[in-house]
C-alpha cells in the first residue's frame, strides 16, 4: 500500500495509481467497498445472523466479487 504523503499544511495525500505505477485488482470503481459490504451482510444473514464471523464474511465477499470480475473479463471462453 502506498504511504500517504505529508503536505506542508499537515494534511496527508495518498498517491494515485498513476503515481505508483500500480493498478487496483478491483478496478477503478469507487463503490467496490460498498459492494463487498453488501455481499458480506448477505452472507451474514444467510448464516442466520450469528455474530463472530464478520472477517470471514468480508473475505468471502471479496473473493466472490473478485472472481466474478475475472470471469466477466475473460475472453478465452
Amino acid at each position: 500500500m502506498a504511504k500517504p504523503k505529508k503536505r506542508q499544511n499537515g494534511e496527508t495525500e495518498t498517491a494515485t495509481p498513476a503515481e505508483t505505477g500500480r493498478q487496483s485488482i478491483h478496478g477503478d470503481t469507487a463503490d467496490y467497498g460498498d459492494r463487498v459490504a453488501q455481499r458480506a451482510y448477505e452472507l451474514y444473514l444467510a448464516r442466520g445472523g450469528a455474530d463472530g464471523q464478520d472477517f470471514d464474511d468480508w473475505l468471502a465477499a471479496e473473493r466472490e466479487l473478485t472472481n466474478g470480475r475475472d470471469r466477466e473479463g475473460d475472453s478465452r471462453g
